[in-house]
């Protein structure tokens, strides 16, 4: 410990030494002189006797300098030593200040830290004054009058007086005299000490009461915040700089002085405080009545209830892990569940570090759900629900025309406390629920939702709107003070305080209290009083079901928004322009499944209605339920006395379908005269079916959409599949207007579908997926899926009298299967100039027998003569370009035959802009025939019948 003892004062400057008269050099020189000459009898010499008086003058003002010189040095080393001494000063007199403010510190202070020397006999302190110092050195030397000694007296004053040591009195009253703010705060400084009573006196010539004298009591006379004349009760005065405390110091420490009481018991069971008395009405019920059943807890004069019904509807909860949250809310969903019947009070517990905590209570019939993070889809759904638990509260509200739930029927609405452990953990797994409780909080007492919230540190965690509406506060053992602040008034219990040790403010008043436990015993003791009673409604829907029937998905009520069926027209309604469906086209709806709102606490039946979502693509991973999709909206389509056509899996079969219904949708537009019937088109994996296309694509993308535009005219559309969207050409989706999400094959396919991350599933069950933001479960089809339309492929055979030009990449092969047909052929297509000039010969029948129909490349004749050998001519394309003329010829009177020829041979022989349509490369008698038209595809007989010779 540092000594509160000055050095010694600085040393007065030294005079300078005295110099004595320098009589030997002075002489000296005259005798050498005299000596010199008397040996060498010169004159000269003498000279140097006049050297003495030289040298005394110059050794005089040498003297003089030296002094000059050690008084200047002098003057400086004084003052370094006077400014050290006096910069010393304020050093000593700082840690003399802290060591009188330890051993007398403010009495708020001393109070607050709980020192266990604010006795009623303890001094009390009521400011700082002047005093004299401990580190006032001894008198200084005597010296004459001069600066020096000035200056050394006015070192000792500095440091004989402080400028502010505390002023201590001894206890008992105190008169505080004057009006203002700083007499207020003086006022409630002394009202602090145990040992002081305190009066209020506005002046001095203010009367004293009766029964008290003056002379007794210590008088402040408050002139300023910084000025007051202290009367000691021997009349002395003094001039003192006053202390004081705030409002919010004096409340803090008057409510910790209530709360901090040595009666509280170390562990406290609940079943002690509600044990079971003999009443009429538990006699009636079979089960024992409860003693005040909502007390959660004991304080220095009693019971504690916790009253959300009349104190304040939500509390808010903070404290450290271990310190008794969990405890203390089990207790309150017991006391709650005591209080009343499930029809009445309804419990939802939050436990998002686990659920252990709050396991056992689920056996209580007032439990609605028991939300935890270990199942956070759950956790959300439910949470979300809330909200559509507010909508149905004031629906409830509003049809009884009732302000607030107090006003309702009994049991018409139960009350809903919502107990929330690890709040932190929640709204960071889910921030999206502060607005949530924000609304809750505001809204819930008169809805009658009530919300218990528990968390480490309220404060960086709570939003102000929503702890504005917590009226009822706790704060249990807290890391530190700093914790506490904006929770409570005051301080949380000390360090070291049990397990469920707690200070609760209600309406501004703080008090200790000790928290109840429960036992497994006294939960089964309330679950059997309400035993009989039907257990509490949980405010949310189960989630979807894996599986959905047709029957099920019909009871539920229609997406919003979705026209009814049995509206009649507008009249008004405007003319339908382009791709509209007219106004009389009956209205297509195909239920999809059931649709969760968890948002309204409802389900609904999912619908695809093509005037309304368009174009519809289910995309979905293998085993996801696509193939299930389209098979029951075909179905559903087909119920709706809707055409239904469903496209089958090859290319060339599908682009054939896709031509075929062209035509045939233009054909009825321009022909009915009454709106045909919707048609829904059934693509399935179209993310295939484009990669098979290659080159094409974008042929099969636009024939696609064509067909879709003619649909749509007829009030259908476009339903297909896609597998991955990742794998799929660029642009599929994009040609669609609605989108069915099912399970993806990745979450990067998933979110390329348009979905949200958050709704990705991996193990989602078939059939369950997204439709218009929500999930959805699919109708699960009954009966087979349609089976694909198929394009009709028309038999061909040579006519009689017409050339015939075959196109092979393999002339040899083709025409070997021709002969083993009996078709008779040639390989050189110079001769079918010569040959179509001869008459035909010979009666040899075809093999072929003649169709029951005109073919597309038949004369519409009867006569039909059988082929000469030289009118088919079978070649590559190579060598049908050599023979320019013979390739014109057939092109202009005969047929041109393509068999297996791709479309650079097709270009060859047709031109560069020739187009073809695709061929079934698995079928042995498919060729593309061009008799002067556009290409078809067709079939030749004895192709077939050729290659089915082969060895």
């Amino acid at each position: 410990m540092t000594a509160l003892v000055m050095p010694p004062l600085p040393a007065p400057p030294s005079p300078p030494p005295r110099t004595p008269f320098p009589v030997i050099a002075v002489i000296a020189p005259a005798i050498g002189a005299v000596v010199i000459l008397l040996i060498t009898g010169s004159v000269f010499v003498l000279v140097f006797a006049a050297l003495s008086p030289l040298i005394a003058i110059a050794t005089a003002l040498d003297s003089r300098r030296t002094a000059r010189r050690h008084v200047r040095d002098e003057a400086a080393r004084f003052d370094r030593d006077c400014s050290a001494w006096l910069a010393r000063v304020p050093e000593l007199h700082a840690l003399e200040r802290a060591r009188a403010d330890a051993a007398h510190p403010p009495v708020h202070e001393r109070v607050r830290a709980r020192d266990p020397g604010v006795t009623p006999e303890a001094p009390v302190r009521l400011g700082v004054a002047p005093a004299p110092s401990a580190i006032a050195p001894e008198r200084p030397p005597v010296l004459e009058d001069g600066p020096t000694a000035q200056r050394l007296a006015d070192l000792v004053a500095q440091a004989a007086t402080h400028p502010a040591l505390p002023v201590v009195v001894p206890a008992g009253p105190v008169r505080v005299i004057g009006r203002g703010r700083a007499a207020d705060s003086i006022a409630r400084l002394v009202d602090l000490h145990p040992g002081c009573s305190v009066e209020r006196v506005p002046t001095e010539a203010a009367p004293v009461r009766s029964g008290e004298s003056a002379s007794a009591s210590v008088d402040l006379i408050v002139e300023s915040p910084t000025r007051a004349r202290l009367r000691l009760p021997d009349g002395r005065e003094r001039l003192i700089r006053p202390e004081g405390a705030t409002r919010r110091e004096h409340a803090a420490i008057v409510d910790r002085r209530a709360t901090a009481t040595p009666a509280l018991p170390e562990s406290l069971r609940w079943a002690a405080l509600v044990a079971p008395v003999a009443s009429p009405a538990s006699e009636s019920s079979g089960a024992p009545a409860l003693r005040a059943p909502g007390v959660i807890g004991v304080d220095a004069e009693g019971l504690v209830e916790l009253d959300l019904l009349g104190d304040a509807p939500h509390a808010l909860v903070g404290g450290t892990t271990g310190s008794g949250k969990s405890e203390f809310l089990r207790t309150v969903a017991l006391a709650w569940a005591a209080g009343g019947a499930p029809a009445e009070r309804s419990i939802l517990l939050v436990d998002f570090k686990g659920g252990s905590a709050f396991a056992e209570l689920a056996a209580l019939p007032h439990v609605s759900g028991l939300l935890t993070d270990l199942d956070a889809v759950a956790a959300e759904r439910a949470l979300r629900s809330l909200r559509a638990e507010i909508r149905r509260r004031e629906t409830a509200l509003l049809e009884h025309g009732a302000r607030d739930i107090g006003e309702l029927p009994p049991a018409a609405l139960a009350r809903l406390l919502i107990l929330v452990d690890e709040y932190a953990v929640l709204v960071e797994s889910f921030p999206e629920l502060q607005a949530l409780v924000a609304d809750l909080a505001a809204r819930g007492r008169s809805l009658g939702i009530h919300l218990v919230l528990c968390t480490q540190r309220p404060g960086g965690v709570v939003r102000d709107a929503v702890a504005a509406n917590c009226g009822i506060r706790l704060a249990f053992r807290m890391a530190s003070a700093s914790d506490a602040v904006g929770l409570l008034p005051g301080p949380p219990p000390p360090d070291g305080s049990p397990a469920g040790r707690a200070v609760l403010a209600v309406a501004g008043r703080s008090r200790a209290v000790h928290i109840a436990t429960i036992a497994p015993a006294d939960i089964e003791a309330v679950a059997a009083r309400w035993a009989a009673a039907p257990r509490a409604a949980r405010p949310w829907l189960p989630p979807l079901p894996a599986r959905v029937t047709r029957a099920e998905a019909r009871a539920l009520d229609a997406e919003t928004g979705a026209p009814s069926a049995l509206a009649a027209p507008d009249p008004w309604a405007p003319v339908p322009q382009g791709d509209a469906p007219a106004a009389s086209t009956p209205p297509l709806r195909l239920a999809l499944g059931a649709v969760d709102d968890p948002d309204r606490q409802r389900r609904v039946r999912g619908e695809w209605d093509p005037q309304r979502d368009g174009a519809l693509l289910v995309v979905g991973a293998r085993g996801s339920g696509a193939a299930e999709a389209l098979a029951m909206i075909a179905r559903s389509a087909g119920e709706a006395q809707c055409d239904v056509v469903v496209l089958p899996a090859g290319l060339a079969d599908a682009l054939g379908v896709l031509a075929e219904l062209r035509d045939e949708l233009d054909g009825a537009t321009a022909q009915a005269a009454a709106p045909p019937r919707p048609l829904v088109l059934i693509a399935s994996e179209i993310d295939a079916l484009v990669a098979e296309a290659g080159d094409r694509a974008l042929d099969v993308l636009d024939a696609l959409d064509a067909i879709d535009r003619r649909l749509r005219r007829r009030g259908g559309s476009l339903v297909a599949s896609c597998s991955s969207v990742l794998r799929a050409r660029s642009g599929v989706v994009g040609r669609f207007d609605s989108v069915l999400l099912l399970r993806a094959a990745s979450l990067d396919d998933h979110r390329a579908a348009g979905g949200a991350p958050g709704d990705f599933d991996a193990a989602a069950p078939p059939g369950r997926g997204r439709w218009r933001g929500r999930a959805v479960q699919l109708i699960e089809p009954e009966g087979p899926p349609p089976g694909p339309r198929l394009p009709e492929v028309p038999l061909w055979r040579p006519t009689p009298g017409r050339p015939t030009a075959v196109v092979s990449p393999r002339p040899a092969v083709t025409a070997d299967r021709l002969r083993r047909a009996g078709i008779a052929v040639a390989t050189d297509p110079a001769v079918l100039s010569s040959a179509v000039s001869m008459p035909p010969s010979g009666s040899t029948e075809s093999p072929h027998p003649p169709p029951p129909h005109p073919q597309p490349s038949d004369p519409t004749s009867s006569r039909l003569t059988p082929p000469h050998p030289a009118w088919i001519v079978v070649a590559d394309a190579e060598s049908w370009q050599a023979a320019w003329a013979a390739l014109a010829l057939a092109r202009r009177e005969g047929d041109v035959v393509l068999v297996d020829a791709g479309e650079s041979d097709a270009r060859a022989v047709l031109g560069a802009r020739a187009s073809i349509p695709l061929r079934d490369e698995g079928a042995q008698d498919e060729v593309i025939v061009v008799d002067g038209r556009r290409p078809i595809r067709a079939r030749w007989e004895a192709l077939r019948l050729g290659a089915g010779r082969d060895v």
